[in-house]
C-alpha cells in the first residue's frame, strides 16, 4: 500500500511536465493548476490500478488528459441545457430560471450563515461581483474578467482586498467555531 509521501515523492519530478501539459491544454495558468491537481485526485484515488514498474509519468499524463476531455464534455451538456433554458426562461418564471441556471450558487447561498451573508453584502459592489464570480460560482479569472469587462489582473486584484476584508470581517465568527488563527489562514486562502 503506497502512502502519501511515497505518491508524492512519484509525483513531484513530473509536475513541471504536467503543468505545461495542463498549460497546452487549458492556456491559462490557474486552470492548468486545476486540471493538474484534479488529475492527481484521482491518480491517487485509483493508484491501486497502477501497474509497479510502470511509467508514472505517462501514467499521469494520460489521467490529466482525460480529465481535461471529462471536462469539455460536462461543459457541452450545461452549455447545450443552458440555451436550453433561454428558451424556456421567457415563457416562465425568470427568478426559478436563473435558479435552474446556476443550482451550484442557489445551493452554495443555502448553505451559507448569515453572518456570511452579511460579510458579503458589506463588501463594496465590485469586490463582491468578483467573489461571487469566483468564490460562489466557482468561474476561471479569465471567465469573470470577461463577465465583468475588466482585466484579469483587476480580479484578481480585487479578489484578494475583497477575501481580506472578508478574513478580517470574519475572525470573530470564525474562533466562535473553533478556527483558530492558523486554521483560518488555511480556510481563507
Amino acid at each position: 500500500m503506497t502512502t502519501t509521501a511515497e505518491f508524492s515523492a512519484l509525483v513531484a519530478p513530473h509536475m513541471p511536465r504536467l503543468f505545461r501539459l495542463g498549460m497546452r491544454l487549458t492556456r491559462q495558468p490557474s486552470e492548468a493548476s486545476d486540471l493538474v491537481q484534479e488529475a492527481l485526485c484521482r491518480a491517487w484515488a485509483n493508484w491501486a490500478r497502477f501497474e509497479d514498474g510502470g511509467n508514472v509519468g505517462a501514467y499521469l499524463a494520460r489521467i490529466v488528459v482525460n480529465t481535461f476531455i471529462s471536462r469539455h464534455r460536462h461543459a457541452r451538456v450545461v452549455n447545450a441545457a443552458a440555451a436550453r433554458c433561454d428558451l424556456v426562461d421567457h415563457l416562465f418564471d425568470r427568478g426559478r430560471m436563473q435558479e435552474a441556471r446556476a443550482p451550484e450558487r442557489a445551493w452554495t447561498s443555502s448553505l451559507l450563515s448569515d453572518e456570511i451573508h452579511d460579510a458579503l453584502d458589506a463588501l463594496p459592489e465590485h469586490y463582491r461581483e468578483v467573489v461571487e464570480l469566483v468564490d460562489l460560482q466557482g468561474s476561471a479569472y479569465k471567465e469573470a474578467a470577461q463577465a465583468l469587462d475588466i482585466p484579469l489582473g483587476t480580479v484578481m486584484s480585487r479578489l484578494h482586498r475583497a477575501r481580506r476584508l472578508m478574513r478580517d470581517r470574519l475572525s470573530q465568527y470564525a474562533a466562535s467555531l473553533g478556527y483558530g488563527s492558523g486554521e483560518l489562514c488555511a480556510v481563507a486562502a
